[in-house]
């Protein structure tokens, strides 16, 4: 049995929680909307009116608010939905990009980073 939904969030902690803003608005085209007030500053940033990127500044000390320094995520992925015209926003803005695509498939992704250096996957996957 699935008890999984949906991927609800990804949250990610930064110094510089503008910068990372700014990058998910002018980049991805997310928009920063309602967020409960909590004891740090941040973000979240919608897609239509799912909040899918969460932003906050560390707790003192760089501790983290939950999870573990030791654990690896090696990216996150994001479903585009044209690749070309993402290979042309990427281009003007001079973001550097890898592309690559998924083998027997016609599945193509971009690999960017973001100001933090996390991993973004953007995939196209057309129907």
């Amino acid at each position: 049995m699935n008890h999984v939904s949906e991927l609800n969030h990804v949250n990610i902690e930064t110094t510089d929680i503008d910068r990372s803003a700014s990058f998910y608005t002018n980049v991805l085209g997310l928009i920063s909307g309602e967020r409960p007030n909590f004891d740090r500053p941040g973000y979240w940033m919608y897609m239509d009116n799912v909040p899918i990127i969460h932003i906050i500044s560390p707790l003192p000390d760089n501790k983290l608010l939950t999870g573990s320094k030791h654990a690896a995520i090696s990216h996150f992925a994001l479903r585009i939905k044209d690749f070309e015209a993402m290979r042309e926003h990427l281009t003007n803005l001079s973001i550097p990009y890898t592309e690559t695509s998924v083998p027997s498939s016609n599945r193509h992704q971009f690999f960017i980073n973001d100001p933090d250096d996390v991993v973004v996957e953007l995939i196209h996957m057309p129907n």
